[in-house]
């Protein structure tokens, strides 16, 4: 097993050599490496979620899921990275600014029109790269201790590469937990963040929709819900609300029904906001805000694909959006998608 960098980059791109598919993830607040590959290039779909392995799925949705079987497993310490992010700041052109800047604002006109009352809308963001990919990933370990870091690599979806804050589902020991993300700002170190009404009426709306998805399947008095709190993600913060509730015999399946696309990643209402983006997103958000991470029995943990990167020839194709209402500022939300492509670009 690789215990240094040197070792770990050797690792990985012996893998990717293969051709065959593979992933590798750090679960947040854990100091070790997991590695799931295949020795044959099997298309493993599942319809359930409930085959032990590594599931994949994309934003829109589908009834059936990509997941490499867990049947051949490596795990590892996190070797030490040799090398730190960056302070500098990546030049970032314009380049897509006229397009992200039409989406927000047929965004507020669909909002005045009460159509919707917030909508989530994304760009992609091209950054030509010749790098070392393994060395890109361990700094992304070492720089997002609290997110889920992943390395996902197969023949029928692409490499794709992230370091998400958001949990979709966590179930363990017959307990569910999830989370309402929502809201952001730029982190301050020993600063309290000055949330606006803005990020609190924007994580709140995430709430409300979670808490009532939850009740159609379990009784109210059974769900409980924690204060709202700042949560950081490198060098931006969010509003966060956990929720926790006994799962008794409600699958997997059904709960991912029920909270994907949440409003974080979509907008609310989410049918209504679905429509729109279909409407007025040009580009395939592909597996950006969708979902993935390990099931292993009745241990189940899936999150939110965000903070991510597709990896195309000598490039990244950098995925970023951002939550619109009625109190978005244009330039603001232009911004702080440049803040979101920083926080991947100074690792990557």
């Amino acid at each position: 097993m690789p215990d240094n960098q040197n070792d770990f980059i050797a690792f990985f791109n012996a893998l990717r050599a293969k051709q065959l598919p593979f992933v590798m993830f750090r679960l947040p607040h854990t100091d070790t490496i997991t590695v799931y590959q295949q020795q044959d290039p099997t298309h493993h779909q599942t319809k359930t979620l409930k085959e032990n392995g590594f599931v994949f799925a994309p934003f829109e949705a589908t009834s059936t899921y990509t997941y490499i079987p867990n049947e051949l497993t490596q795990k590892f310490t996190i070797p030490k990275s040799e090398h730190s992010p960056t302070k500098t700041k990546h030049p970032i052109t314009n380049t897509g600014k006229a397009y992200y800047l039409g989406l927000i604002e047929a965004a507020k006109k669909a909002i005045d029109q009460k159509s919707v009352t917030k909508v989530v809308v994304s760009r992609i963001h091209d950054q030509p790269f010749t790098g070392e990919m393994a060395t890109s990933f361990l700094r992304l370990v070492h720089s997002y201790p609290n997110a889920m870091v992943y390395f996902w690599s197969h023949p029928k979806t692409g490499e794709w590469m992230g370091a998400t804050p958001e949990t979709l589902l966590s179930i363990k020991d017959g307990v569910l937990k999830t989370m309402a993300l929502a809201g952001t700002l730029p982190y301050t170190e020993n600063t309290t963040p000055n949330w606006t009404s803005k990020e609190i009426d924007e994580q709140q709306m995430v709430t409300d929709f979670i808490q009532s998805q939850l009740e159609t399947v379990f009784p109210k008095e059974g769900i409980t819900t924690s204060p709202t709190y700042t949560k950081r993600a490198g060098n931006l913060v969010h509003l966060c609300s956990d929720f926790q509730v006994a799962v008794a015999s409600t699958t997997p399946l059904e709960i991912v029904r029920l909270l994907h696309p949440t409003p974080a990643v979509a907008g609310v209402p989410v049918k209504e906001s679905l429509a729109f983006l279909s409407t007025h997103e040009t580009h395939n958000r592909s597996y950006y805000a969708g979902f993935f991470g390990p099931i292993q029995d009745a241990t189940i943990n899936l999150f939110v694909n965000l903070r991510c990167a597709e990896l195309a020839k000598d490039k990244l194709l950098l995925h970023v959006g951002g939550g619109i209402t009625a109190e978005s500022d244009t330039e603001t939300e232009w911004q702080e998608s440049i803040r979101k492509t920083e926080t991947l670009l100074r690792v990557l």
